[in-house]
């Protein structure tokens, strides 16, 4: 065969191989496969734009936070970021064209003309194109679990919003209370119908109370500022409900939630696709071993009235290493990958029934007090009253008694908050976007201040010396 048809093979060679490198299109399926896996999770990210103004319901706080945080404009940069590495992954590196010109003594010259490709970038090409590809699902799912996190702050934000803002409702008739026995017992002690100790008592539960009532204030002042940081609006003309969803019904069964837990977390999928990665890179690394920096290209020459054109082939000899180090290093990330499963597969079946022995804990709680708790202390206030406007007990006692029952639908309110919020722990224990919907809303309106006594401390002297 002459140089020349050669020359023309390998030519053609080349432009084969440039058509073989022409770039892929970026991947764009990643944002519509993230909304999908949180569907799957629980959590429609599908929306449309809303203003959110007015009351915002924890479906609407989530969403408000999906699609205004900045976080969620950074990772959606970073799945480009991850999109842009799969187009540089099937770019060859551009031809190598060399040129020299000499001159020979005796008048004449000599010109050298040589086109190279990189044979490493063809031949790996296709196994850094699956990197890439491993890179970007791993991107997708850092979008879901991110958009995930997001979500279930967001939850939590709201009713701990929530809780404040209806733990403040009760707070404020506690205060009243104690602020109207202060001033009775105030109007008593004028009358002389009341011992210095006793005033001093009814004082001090009144500043107490007044500091609680400032200590709800700030704590519903703090849940809304960081919730408010959650929706990222550019108004303040939003709002949350001031009752707090019952829990549901039904409780999830435990086995259950552990097997579909196992089955489909998505730390697991994600240590999945790193695994993916890691084999293909392996597989790079074998190969790159013995085609480092290896070229193929053709050259011609000219001297004179000679020509001289051949094909060209370069690498360098595998003698000093064969990317042992690297290979070494993949075996040991792949070793504490099946060490980061094992230890997931064991420590969430543990998580996930404390957890679900916490919330039957809550619940319970919640089913004693609003069965038992809560009508007992009631009907105590009634009855009191009832002793009350017979003058069978004096006014303090009837304050008394609504005090209690006051204090146990506060640490009834503080229950079903710590309730949710351990059902956002759950979710997220779970790889679950979303808690589930309540049933029904904690009704504080039976809590009113105890009916006014018309009697004044004069005409109550001789029945509070009685009693006394």
């Amino acid at each position: 065969m002459k140089y020349s048809d050669c020359a023309r093979r390998i030519g053609l060679a080349l432009v084969l191989v440039s058509l073989a490198a022409c770039v892929s299109q970026p991947p764009d399926h990643g944002a519509e496969q993230a909304q999908a896996a949180l569907l799957a999770r629980g959590l429609d990210t599908s929306l449309q734009q809303d203003q959110f103004a007015g009351e915002l319901s924890r479906q609407q706080a989530v969403q408000a936070a999906v699609l205004n945080h900045p976080s969620v404009r950074a990772e959606y940069a970073r799945l480009n970021i991850a999109a842009a590495d799969v187009v540089r992954a099937s770019e060859l590196l551009n031809p190598r064209l060399s040129l020299s010109w000499l001159d020979v003594s005796g008048g004449s010259n000599e010109l050298t003309l040589g086109l190279a490709q990189s044979l490493a970038a063809v031949m790996l090409r296709p196994a850094r194109q699956r990197i890439a590809a491993a890179d970007y699902e791993l991107a997708t799912l850092a979008l879901a679990d991110n958009l995930q996190e997001l979500a279930l702050a967001t939850e939590s934000a709201w009713y701990a919003l929530v809780a404040a803002e209806q733990g403040l409702q009760v707070q404020a008739r506690a205060s009243d209370t104690a602020l109207w026995a202060d001033e009775l017992g105030s109007r008593f002690a004028a009358a002389g119908n009341m011992a210095p100790l006793q005033r001093a008592e009814l004082a001090r539960s009144a500043a107490e109370a007044r500091l609680e009532l400032l200590d709800a204030e700030r704590q519903r002042d703090q849940a809304r500022a960081r919730l408010e940081q959650q929706l990222a609006l550019h108004h303040e003309d939003w709002s949350v409900p001031t009752t707090l969803p019952l829990p549901a019904t039904d409780a999830p069964d435990p086995e259950q939630l552990v097997a579909q837990a196992l089955d489909a977390h998505p730390a697991l999928q994600t240590l999945a696709w790193e695994r993916r990665r890691l084999l293909s890179v392996g597989d790079n690394a074998r190969r790159e071993s013995w085609l480092d920096e290896a070229e193929v290209g053709v050259e011609h020459e000219r001297s004179g009235e000679e020509r001289a054109t051949g094909p060209e082939l370069a690498f360098r000899l595998p003698l000093w290493h064969r990317n042992a180090g690297t290979r070494l290093a993949l075996a040991a990330e792949l070793e504490l990958l099946e060490a980061r499963e094992a230890s997931l597969r064991g420590q969430l079946p543990r998580r996930l029934r404390l957890q679900l022995g916490e919330l039957s804990r809550l619940r319970e709680a919640l089913e004693v007090r609003e069965r038992l708790l809560l009508p007992a202390l009631a009907a105590e206030v009634e009855a009191r009253q009832d002793r009350v406007n017979f003058m069978l007990d004096g006014v303090f006692n009837l304050l008394g008694s609504k005090q209690s029952e006051l204090r146990a639908w506060r640490d009834h309110v503080a229950t079903l908050a710590e309730y949710w919020q351990q059902q956002v722990e759950l979710a997220d224990t779970a790889g679950r976007a979303a808690t589930p919907a309540g049933e029904g809303l904690l009704d504080v309106s039976a809590v009113a201040p105890p009916e006014s006594n018309s009697q004044a401390p004069e005409q109550q002297e001789q029945h509070h010396g009685r009693h006394h």
